[in-house]
């Protein structure tokens, strides 16, 4: 059976009128269009169309969109969908005569479903997404280097199919980690980078990328976090004229800073010590914007939300009893989440094993995000952003504790599933992105630059 194809204007283009004419408009590119090819691009944006219905002097054009990448083509035999080439910026090169048998599936290609049926394979590395629709051509994406037919798809169009994994970059014939600067990466981390800096334009839930408010209809998740149901401890309020008087200057505190591992077991930190740091670091207060009241803190947040929360394990702390906190910095107070000795002490071992210090922290702080008053603003980089911001207050609490005279080392990683069962909370809505500890200095304490 003959396979055919189908056209129309690839995801996220937008026919667009300047002052110098009409464009196509798809992030980073435009192209302009004459006034008399109008009418196809505007066909092409409604829906799938084949070459043949345009009048002849429309192919040029379609010709010229296709080799630019402002196309998507969808390959059908007979009546069956086969796939769809969904270009995200221009091809590098045409596609190729055959495919060798060495091909196979870039170890960066990651395959998801898609609304609406079929499987959907990208890549950070390839130029374009494939969709497969038939259930036939699964078999393509695991041995695309295997020539003939597949199960319901003639030759020709399997053929297509092999050749466009190939073209596009989701299939390869060599080594591609043979350079280091390709091995370097693995496929998350590439994905998460290539995603989360809009390279080629919409990567989000929707389709798009940035701030575009996506999730509206859902309620947006409340500012302030609702109170634990445990005990509330008020806690003493910073004296801010003596730390203005008493704080060392800020080049002072930058150039004194380091990641102090080992605390002094005989002088646990006080509460009030403890007090004055969460103060410093992430007192909560409204601030009044045109939008409504917003969260205010010592640092910068992204999208002025303020995500980020701060719980407190509390192991070695003089006036505070042990357990796990949540610190509520509107009341400016800690709120009891539960008392579970197993589970907090796998996080103070874990965070201990993770800095290589001698004992467990005397104090450890879990940062969390809550998901949800941030995702449904942005699409395509809200992790990132939260891990940004997770880098803002991770300096703030460094600087703090180093202009109080404490000791803090950021970790690299935890035990999310001992907070899971202290707090019941659920992952997908609030989970750990960052840990702190903190604690009085040692006499003798292992920093950065010798540990």
């Amino acid at each position: 059976m003959t396979a055919g194809e189908t056209l129309r204007l690839r995801a996220g283009v937008a026919i667009g009128r300047e002052r110098n004419g009409v464009h196509l408009v798809g992030y980073p590119d435009t192209t302009p269009i004459d006034g008399g090819d109008l009418a196809v691009v505007r066909a092409l944006a409604a829906g799938e169309h084949r070459a043949e219905e345009f009048p002849a002097q429309a192919r040029a054009l379609l010709s010229r969109l296709r080799q630019d990448g402002w196309l998507a083509v969808t390959v059908h035999d007979g009546g069956t969908l086969v796939h769809t080439l969904e270009p995200r910026r221009r091809p590098p090169a045409d596609a190729p005569a055959d495919v060798p048998p060495t091909a196979r599936l870039s170890r960066f290609t990651t395959i998801a479903a898609v609304p609406g049926g079929g499987l959907r394979a990208t890549s950070p590395r390839a130029w374009a997404s494939i969709t497969v629709h038939a259930p036939g051509a699964l078999a393509a994406l695991a041995d695309p280097g295997t020539a003939g037919p597949l199960p319901g798809i003639g030759a020709q169009a399997a053929t297509l199919l092999r050749r466009d994994l190939l073209w596009s970059g989701l299939a390869v014939t060599g080594d591609e980690d043979e350079e280091f600067r390709v091995r370097q990466w693995s496929a998350v981390d590439l994905a998460f980078h290539w995603s989360s800096r809009g390279i080629d334009g919409g990567s989000g839930v929707a389709g798009g990328f940035g701030a575009t408010y996506w999730g509206r209809e859902h309620a947006a998740a409340p500012a302030p976090r609702p109170p634990a149901a445990g005990p509330a401890t008020d806690l003493p309020h910073p004296d801010r004229e003596r730390v203005l008087a008493t704080d060392p200057s800020l080049t002072e505190v930058l150039e004194a800073r380091r990641s102090v591992r080992d605390h002094d077991a005989g002088r646990p930190i006080t509460i009030v010590q403890l007090a004055e740091f969460l103060h410093r670091c992430a007192r909560t207060a409204d601030r009044p914007t045109p939008y409504g009241d917003r969260p205010r803190r010592a640092y910068p947040g992204g999208g002025g939300v303020h995500e980020l929360e701060l719980y407190v394990v509390a192991h070695q702390v003089a006036g505070l009893e042990p357990g796990t906190y949540h610190y509520d910095g509107y009341g400016h107070r800690l709120e009891l989440v539960g008392r579970q000795p197993g589970a907090e002490a796998i996080l103070l071992d874990a965070a201990r094993a993770m800095s290589g210090a001698g004992a467990r922290p005397q104090v450890l702080v879990l940062v969390t995000a809550r998901f949800e008053q941030l995702m449904w603003v942005y699409e395509g980089l809200a992790y990132a952003l939260i891990l940004k911001n997770l880098g803002v207050l991770t300096q703030t609490m460094y600087l703090v504790a180093t202009a109080m005279g404490l000791g803090g080392c950021a970790l690299g990683s935890s035990a999310p599933r001992a907070f899971q069962r202290i707090t019941g909370a659920d992952p997908l809505s609030e989970d750990v992105v960052g840990e702190f500890m903190l604690g009085t200095v040692a006499a003798e304490h292992p920093t950065e630059g010798d540990a």
